[in-house]
């Protein structure tokens, strides 16, 4: 199949999930081109990236200088007009016009027809990628995640775009029931995970005992500081623990000063973005993984973290919570365990019975990557994305 990935930023270092199903496809020899609209600052990219051998185009934000360019038998085409009336600025209309023009410019130089175009997340820039799969008669899904379809004010434009795939693509049971009660009864919707490759993600070395690991974007929803007061309890009575957490992000300089506060300073390390090998090392020396997660007050969530599927790879089990498809992942009791949302108290408790009960996290550890092998591998879900594409070629 001939496949256009039409996305924001590529690559970027937190949408891993991206780039793994990118790299699948071409394994399994689909012809596959990405059209991007930014190449991200991140200086740190993944092993998946540099093996990558796919035709690639960025294109640059258009200004008030490009208006000229919507007068053109590409963007004027009757079936993108035909596209075109969903709720938005007048200046919006016309920054996807200009990109769909571009990414046409781009498709024509490619040496194969196009057959579908997918892209990721339900954004205003979507209707580019719709516009693209109009222009070429060809068939068009979206994979939506978490805050395209739960950050308040979710954009009016949102039914309009999922009327306008042949099949939505989600990455959890729960991101299908929201869809289907808030924005539209009629298009097919495939849950299909952000799955990792496990080979990737193999334990080699015995864990710190005492060490947790935190890797996440600096942001509300990951509850971060709900972690700290939780390590700062649990070391009442483990002294010994070394908390490191991986990341960057807006939230950064609150979280530093909240480890001020609790007098955590021996006991938390702040390591930054780090590249692939100090990542599998820092899964590989941790004893568990915490990732707090709770609903940001604008309604903002986690899909199901990929980063919670690297560490049980890695045999790391986690703790976590309950919100929205984590659950779905993490079976408490049996391949981790879940606490409710905002909860330090039970945060910590969580976490002595990771470091202190030998036998039970034995258990945790192992089911966490059999989980993974058989539920979250990157290679079983491209195998559902496939059927999914192909059922909308049979449209």
């Amino acid at each position: 199949m001939n496949i256009l990935y039409y996305l924001g930023p590529f690559p970027k270092l937190s949408e891993s999930f991206i780039l793994n199903e990118i790299y699948e496809l071409e394994q399994r020899g689909h012809n596959v081109a990405v059209c991007a609209l930014d190449r991200p600052a991140e200086g740190i990219t993944h092993e998946e990236y540099d093996e990558l051998d796919v035709p690639t185009h960025w294109i640059e934000s258009p200004s008030y200088r490009d208006v000229s360019e919507l007068l053109s038998t590409k963007t004027l085409h009757p079936r993108i007009l035909n596209d075109a009336f969903y709720p938005a600025s007048l200046q919006r209309h016309a920054a996807n016009l200009f990109r769909a023009k571009r990414c046409i410019e781009f498709v024509e130089r490619l040496d194969w027809p196009l057959d579908h175009v997918h892209t990721h997340f339900a954004k205003p820039s979507s209707f580019s990628a719709r516009y693209v799969a109009s222009y070429y008669n060809s068939t068009f899904t979206v994979t939506t995640h978490a805050f395209d379809i739960y950050d308040e004010p979710v954009g009016r434009y949102t039914p309009f775009l999922f009327r306008n795939c042949d099949r939505i693509v989600t990455i959890s049971a729960y991101n299908r029931a929201h869809i289907r009660k808030q924005f539209v009864d009629d298009t097919p919707i495939d849950i299909v995970r952000a799955g990792i490759r496990p080979e990737k993600f193999r334990p080699t070395a015995t864990p710190n005992r005492n060490r947790v690991l935190t890797v996440s974007r600096f942001v509300e929803k990951k509850g971060l500081e709900y972690g700290l007061r939780a390590v700062a309890k649990a070391t009442q009575q483990l002294p010994d623990i070394e908390y490191h957490l991986i990341g960057s992000g807006p939230k950064r300089s609150d979280l530093e000063a909240l480890v001020d506060e609790l007098n955590l300073g021996d006991t938390v390390r702040f390591l930054d973005n780090v590249d692939d090998e100090r990542l599998l090392t820092e899964y590989d020396e941790a004893r568990c993984f915490l990732l707090p997660c709770v609903v940001a007050e604008s309604g903002d969530r986690d899909g199901i973290p990929v980063v919670l599927m690297e560490a049980m790879a890695m045999e790391t089990p986690p703790v976590s919570t309950t919100v929205s498809g984590i659950p779905e992942l993490v079976e408490h009791g049996g391949n981790g365990l879940l606490v409710e949302p905002r909860r330090s108290e039970a945060i910590a408790d969580a976490l002595e019975t990771m470091l202190r009960d030998d036998s039970e996290w034995d258990e945790f550890r192992n089911r966490a990557r059999e989980t993974i092998v058989s539920d979250f591998n990157i290679v079983t879900e491209v195998e559902k994305l496939e059927r999914t594409f192909r059922k909308c070629q049979a449209r």
